[in-house]
């Protein structure tokens, strides 16, 4: 790879931390609102109680205050206790309290609120705690201050008001799981497989952007060397400056080899931009194995005798009548490009075998070369390396394959003792 790529991913690194701050941001903020909304219902929630429990007192104790045992207990009689008065008693039934007006209520309250000192309704307040006991266990009662009338935990009864401990202030429990939190959670990992997906097609388009710009450079070499070969002797066979016969015919062969070359990387190229652009589609026709053979072999045979070794083929007397289904054009592309990876990078014996099974033709190149190890990736298109001295473009294996399956066939590695050994499979 080169240094170019260097400013994208410095750039999208700082559009990821910007949203990834971002979301951070209001993610802290809105857990934060989130705790302050449980902690304010908390308080809700004990400011209703405070005035459920002012508002039982306030009605036990507009009951007592008007009671006959509380009339007599500030007159000194202490005969009949406040706790044994049956009608007392009574009165501080939920159904009986029930039947009290507001009305008369809040005129009680005055009157009680007005006349009675706190010496005196200390008398009742353990009764009044009592009645609160169940929603504030450890809250008290002390004289309220005059100055203050507007304090809202002040009874209205008499003059005196709630004190609730600090101990009793609610704490706020949030669940582990809340519809904010599962939001998040989403948004979360929205974000991240959207920061995923689009540093893989980054990575992606910037791999595919390096491997087409060595893909141009490759070409450009490949066809600057035949070219020179064909300008200079083209020229020096044209000025007659070959006298030799011998020398002339090796000039010759030479310009044929080349335009062979020539040729097929240029229907190479050809090829893979229908692929790319599906601009052709293959026009399958019958014709039998023996015929596609036919077709193919002197084409294989030229390209094995121009790298110097032996090609040999195997097609069963049994097989050669078989018919078939296919391209034959794409076929022979695709056995002169394996032929031609054999020759390049083997440079031994090659072996075209053929064999058939009930619904598929197999075609297997097989050489006996140093061979391909396991964690190669040989169907990659531009995959062949700058530093790689053996001439091509690193676009033959891949090619074959898509045309392998454009046809309805398959072409795979297969594993092998030594060399290697591709089997191009066609249904019949």
């Amino acid at each position: 790879m080169t240094k170019r790529p260097t400013p994208v991913w410095l750039a999208f690194s700082a559009s990821c931390a910007i949203v990834f701050a971002v979301m951070l941001f209001f993610t802290v903020r809105m857990l934060r609102f989130e705790r302050a909304e449980a902690q304010a219902q908390a308080n809700a929630a004990l400011e209703e109680t405070i005035r459920l429990a002012l508002w039982r007192m306030d009605s036990a104790a507009a009951l007592l205050l008007n009671s006959p045992s509380f009339s007599n207990s500030i007159s000194g009689n202490d005969a009949e206790p406040l706790q044994q008065s049956a009608q007392v008693q009574q009165r501080f039934e939920p159904e009986y309290q029930g039947k009290i007006s507001q009305q008369e209520y809040q005129q009680r309250s005055n009157l009680n609120s007005n006349r009675i000192p706190a010496p005196q309704w200390r008398a009742i307040a353990p009764q009044l705690l009592e009645r609160i006991k169940d929603i504030l266990p450890r809250a008290t009662l002390e004289p309220a201050n005059p100055a203050n009338p507007d304090d809202t935990r002040r009874l209205a009864s008499i003059p005196a008001r709630l004190v609730v401990p600090a101990s009793a202030a609610p704490v706020a429990t949030i669940p582990t799981i809340t519809p904010l939190r599962i939001s998040l959670l989403i948004a979360w990992l929205c974000v991240l497989l959207a920061a995923g997906a689009i540093g893989y097609l980054l990575s992606a388009t910037l791999a595919l952007s390096q491997r087409r710009a060595n893909f141009a450079s490759a070409v450009t070499h490949e066809l600057r060397t035949p070219l020179t070969t064909f300008r200079m002797y083209a020229e020096m066979l044209a000025a007659g400056m070959i006298d030799d016969p011998a020398r002339r015919t090796q000039y010759l062969t030479t310009l044929v080899t080349e335009s062979d070359r020539l040729g097929h990387l240029i229907e190479n190229v050809l090829a893979y931009s229908r692929l790319e652009n599906k601009l052709s589609p293959r026009q399958a026709q019958a014709i039998s194995v023996d015929a596609l053979v036919q077709q193919t072999l002197p084409a294989l045979q030229r390209r094995a005798a121009q790298a110097g070794v032996a090609f040999n083929i195997s097609l069963p007397d049994t097989l050669a009548a078989q018919p078939i289904r296919t391209d034959p054009v794409a076929v022979q592309q695709i056995l002169i490009n394996l032929v031609d990876n054999a020759c390049k990078f083997a440079r031994t014996d090659i072996d075209l075998t053929i064999a058939t099974t009930p619904t598929h033709i197999t075609f297997s190149i097989i050489d006996r070369g140093p061979g391909l190890p396991l964690h190669s990736k040989p169907f990659t298109a531009f995959g062949k390396s700058k530093s790689d001295p053996i001439p091509g473009i690193g676009l033959g294996l891949f090619l074959s394959r898509q045309l392998a399956r454009d046809i309805g066939g398959d072409l795979q590695l297969h594993p092998s003792s030594s060399g290697a050994t591709f089997v191009l499979t066609l249904p019949t």
